[in-house]
């Protein structure tokens, strides 16, 4: 990492009352938008999660029996995540 560089996370829910079939859902249109590559597949139990490489910054869309559906970015421009997190929203 460079001197004055810096990253910030950020987590938004996305449906508090979620199930596992709308995780499919919404990770069936993640994997179709445009800069948006799937990395890795986390399945426990209790939570489901998804990590993607969302225009060279980290996103995890998670399910938890607990919390629902949320989304989790790293990155540096949460313009993209705010953006994102809307679409799905709608969906």
């Amino acid at each position: 990492m460079k001197p004055f560089e810096y990253t910030t996370q950020t987590e938004m829910v996305i449906n508090e009352s979620g199930n596992l079939k709308e995780f499919y859902k919404l990770a069936t249109a993640l994997s179709k938008t445009r800069h948006v590559h799937l990395k890795s597949k986390v399945d426990d139990a209790f939570m489901v999660e998804w990590n993607y490489k969302y225009r060279g910054d980290e996103l995890s869309l998670q399910y938890s029996i607990y919390n629902g559906v949320t989304l989790l970015y790293t990155g540096k421009d949460k313009k993209n995540a705010d953006k994102l997190a809307l679409r799905l929203r709608t969906i």
